[in-house]
């Protein structure tokens, strides 16, 4: 850590704390007030060394409501420690519940989990930054409603949260960020905002309309530290008549390009509503298949291409395997397939499975298969078993199964970090980025697994890197990894859209035009909103005043180890 004469002692930063704690206990009960080091432990990175703990916070306190979380946040402003907000936390592989900056205070909102409005008519929802999306699908069961929420692939995370992350789901209101609508949101100051028709005291359509009078604030509180959102809209899918769940096994590495140039048009039109997500053979088998990676593999170094053939030999994946889904009345999902069907039918080596259900019951077969360990369908001639969430996913049942991938090395605990750029939707343009991340990752020595989400005209690729956090090395070296192909992708046009805490300030370094003009005018804004920098320092590279000089900000090298537990 650098030390300034001009900078508070660590005595009188401690000091700050002590103060802020006591504080905070007072205005929310000691029992949501917390520095115990066991406590405070499961808040910090879990893909971590578990030594490290330069993510580390030194506090949590666990606000139950807006006026409490107004309080904490004055709180701090008066003591002088910043703030790190989580809806849930769960955004594993991206940091999880760490803050960029270690020796802060946790903000907890895992209490604040209520659904508070909830309309079968206009589909749609006003949640709180607790709710999970396992609790939005419970509560649309219990009330039985015709609605079908859009999810991710794993079921713990926030829906506030995994908006304001930019997150993707599945189902055809899979934006995420565009599906949201209205917010409340405590600013800096301790003051409340609320967004777009919100705004009226008297409003009627806070949660139906995204866009007021004048500017719309919406977006300037998503991958931000500019606020802290207590309150979100956020709009369901009407249970659909029927259902189709599709899948594209591909067998050629070459073919890829004539998939992506199948599927294009099709979302471009509509015909097919959802997001389509494209796996490789080792995003497969690394994160869908039953096996370790010893099982085709035990020599060091990158997959070989004999292994990636046995792969898809015992997966029946093919060299790419793609889902997709259909919805709507059956007349619409006739139209919808046969184009569908067409398209994929003039791409070489390319087979493509539907499975067709009752929109009134698709859920409860899901579920009931779920309930009886059931898997769904793989494709054809696999040995290894799948556990492929085509299904569930798409038709918005959430769950846990893709966390099983993290022990497929068989090295003990499994972490995984993520880099994730966007490319154009086009053919040429998919098989220009595989070439590169594939010979990337050949060159820094790791697998090439990927998934491609194709949008209407872009994919963003997911490139997992899967390692052993006990292993300090190997998790050192992922990290390496990341930031590694952070700085080649930039050099080939390709920009992340969402990165892990440690990489924050090299990918907002990538969005380098005009002298980094966007990263100023977000450095505008926090000196406006934020001039203290009490809400979470650092956060997508946007430094308060006070930090914006790297010798200016409390930050330790990744991997510090403080053999007593605490943190300065």
């Amino acid at each position: 850590m650098n030390t300034r004469t001009d900078e508070p002692s660590t005595q009188t930063r401690r000091s700050g704390l002590d103060v802020a704690v006591e504080r905070f206990a007072a205005a929310l009960g000691a029992e949501h007030v917390t520095t115990d080091p066991l406590q405070v432990r499961q808040f910090r990175d879990p893909y971590a060394h578990p030594a490290w703990v330069e993510h580390q916070p030194a506090a949590v306190v666990s606000p139950a409501s807006t006026e409490e979380v107004q309080e904490v946040v004055r709180i701090a402003a008066g003591t002088g420690v910043h703030l790190w907000p989580i809806s849930q936390g769960r955004n594993n592989g991206y940091g999880g519940p760490a803050p960029r900056v270690g020796g802060g205070v946790v903000v907890n909102l895992r209490r604040m989990n209520r659904i508070l409005e909830l309309d079968a008519e206009l589909a749609y929802a006003v949640v709180q930054p607790g709710v999970r999306f396992f609790d939005l699908f419970e509560e649309i069961r219990r009330r039985r409603l015709p609605l079908w929420p859009s999810i991710p692939d794993l079921g713990w995370g926030s829906v506030v949260g995994n908006t304001l992350d930019h997150g993707i789901g599945f189902t055809p209101l899979g934006d995420h960020q565009a599906r949201q609508c209205g917010m409340e949101v405590v600013l800096a100051d301790g003051s409340v905002l609320r967004t777009g028709l919100g705004a009226m005291t008297t409003a009627r359509t806070g949660a139906l309309r995204k866009y007021s009078y004048g500017p719309s604030a919406d977006g300037i509180f998503m991958q931000s530290n500019f606020g802290i959102v207590t309150e979100m809209g956020c709009w369901l899918v009407p249970q659909p008549e029927v259902y189709v769940a599709a899948d594209v096994v591909v067998e050629r590495d070459e073919d890829l390009a004539a998939l992506v140039e199948a599927v294009r048009p099709l979302l471009l039109d509509g015909t097919i509503p959802n997001h389509p997500i494209v796996y490789n053979t080792a995003l497969v088998a690394g994160a869908l298949s039953d096996v370790p990676r010893s099982h085709w593999q035990q020599e060091p170094g990158p997959l070989t291409q004999e292994t990636l053939l046995q792969m898809r030999a015992e997966t029946g994946c093919g060299a790419w395997f793609m889902r997709f889904a259909l919805y709507g009345p059956a007349a619409v999902v006739d139209a919808q397939q046969a184009p569908c069907e067409q398209a994929l039918a003039r791409v070489p080596s390319a087979r493509t499975s539907l499975r067709r259900m009752d929109g009134a019951t698709a859920v409860d077969e899901l579920l009931e298969r779920a309930r009886s360990h059931t898997p769904p369908a793989g494709p054809d001639g696999a040995v290894a078993r799948l556990r492929q969430q085509s299904d569930s996913t798409q038709a918005g049942v959430p769950s846990l199964d893709l966390l099983e991938h993290l022990s497929w090395d068989e090295q003990g605990a499994g972490g995984h970090l993520d880099y994730s750029p966007v490319a154009p939707l086009d053919g040429r343009s998919a098989q220009d980025l595989c070439d590169f991340l594939d010979g990337a990752c050949r060159d820094l020595g790791v697998d090439f697994a990927v998934s491609l989400m194709l949008t209407s005209r872009v994919m963003i690729a997911v490139v997992s890197l899967w390692f052993a956090t006990a292993d300090e090395a190997g998790t050192r070296a992922a990290y390496t990894t990341v930031r590694s192909l952070v700085h080649r992708g930039a050099e080939q046009g390709y920009g992340a859209y969402r990165t892990h805490l440690e990489h924050m300030d090299d990918v907002a370094a990538t969005y380098d035009w005009n002298d980094h003009a966007g990263l100023r005018l977000a450095e505008r804004l926090k000196d406006v909103l934020d001039p203290q920098g009490v809400l979470a320092p650092g956060k997508q590279g946007i430094w308060p005043g006070s930090m914006r000089d790297p010798a200016d900000r409390p930050l330790r090298p990744l991997g510090t180890h403080v053999d007593d537990g605490t943190v300065d």
